[in-house]
């Protein structure tokens, strides 16, 4: 799998998700995941705090899990490592769980669980517009110097708050937010179930542009809505898909794809992925899996170059 620089680290364009281990995904399963994506090549995990059994919910059992992994696999220095903090309670999605005690909390939390020292990125999961972002930022700057974290970003935050964010830390000598993870796909999402959710809009999109800053999508194969149709028709949808994604525009960009796909000869999942990486700023879609074969798939994907044409192309059918 070829790797772009994640700051200074050479990182895999494809992350690894694991929200679902330790709640769907057994830990025997989950071993089994990580260690295809590893022999693919693979190097970028990504884990949260509150990700893993969602029914209880429990935090840290991804974390454990992945900790137990690389501490077994002793890889932990070919791993780029990412989590999150600072997640509201599933029970009120907007209540603020920002101060600097709860993310400090949560840091050491999942360092404890990972089995590490450090992480190479830690993420804000939500942002709290009621408070200062220079208070927030303070807060982030304590992790990077008790060497807690390598590099800092957000997720499902607004551009209009990362800016405000990197210019405080501009000002004050602060260690910059080095990239955002919204959900980026090639479908159109028109429905989220969570309200707190920040897609990737056009401001985003040119902020990122503008500014060169990282990008890791997560839902980023919009719950496989491309591959299920073009294999099974309406019939292969659930109706969280149908309700999310299906649209005859996302149906029109999956006839793009096709094309793509008759130039490239690849899967129409890799066509999707391959997309992503080859936005005009440094883009890693994250991407979880179910089986091994799957993890397996990811392997065209991660080699996968559009041209500029081909990108374009689909990003004119998209916007259509």
């Amino acid at each position: 799998m070829r790797k772009q620089l994640f700051g200074a680290y050479p990182v895999s364009v494809i992350g690894f998700g694991t929200a679902e281990f330790g709640g769907r995904h057994p830990e025997s399963l989950a071993r089994d995941l990580m260690d295809a994506y590893v022999s693919i090549g693979g190097n970028f995990i990504d884990t949260a705090r509150v990700y893993g059994d969602f029914v209880t919910p429990r935090n840290g059992e991804s974390e454990k899990i992945v900790g137990r992994w690389m501490e077994d696999r002793g890889n932990r220095d070919r791993i780029f490592l990412s989590t999150k903090g600072g997640h509201p309670p599933f029970t009120d999605l907007h209540h603020s769980r920002l101060s600097p005690e709860e993310v400090r909390s949560d840091m050491a939390a999942s360092l404890e669980d990972l089995r590490t020292d450090h992480v190479e990125i830690y993420w804000l999961h939500r942002d709290d517009e009621s408070r200062p972002v220079g208070g927030i930022m303070e807060t982030l700057q304590s992790l990077i110097e008790d060497g807690a974290a390598r590099m800092i970003g957000v997720s499902n935050w607004r551009p209009e708050r990362i800016r405000e964010a990197n210019a405080y830390a501009d000002a004050h000598g602060l260690t910059r937010l080095i990239a955002n993870q919204p959900q980026f796909s090639l479908a159109r999402q028109h429905f989220f179930l969570d309200d707190t959710t920040r897609g990737m809009d056009a401001e985003t999109w040119q902020m990122h542009a503008e500014t060169g800053m990282i990008c890791c999508c997560f839902s980023s194969q919009a719950h496989a809505y491309f591959t299920r149709l073009e294999k099974g028709g309406e019939a292969a949808l659930t109706e969280s898909l149908k309700k999310e994604f299906d649209s005859p525009e996302n149906r029109s960009i999956l006839d793009g794809i096709r094309k793509v796909q008759e130039e490239t000869g690849m899967s129409v999942g890799s066509v999707a992925l391959a997309w992503l990486t080859a936005q005009p700023f440094p883009t890693f879609p994250l991407v979880g899996a179910s089986r091994v074969e799957h993890v397996e798939a990811l392997r065209e994907a991660g080699n996968a170059v559009l041209t500029e044409k081909q990108r374009d192309f689909l990003r004119r059918v998209a916007a259509e």
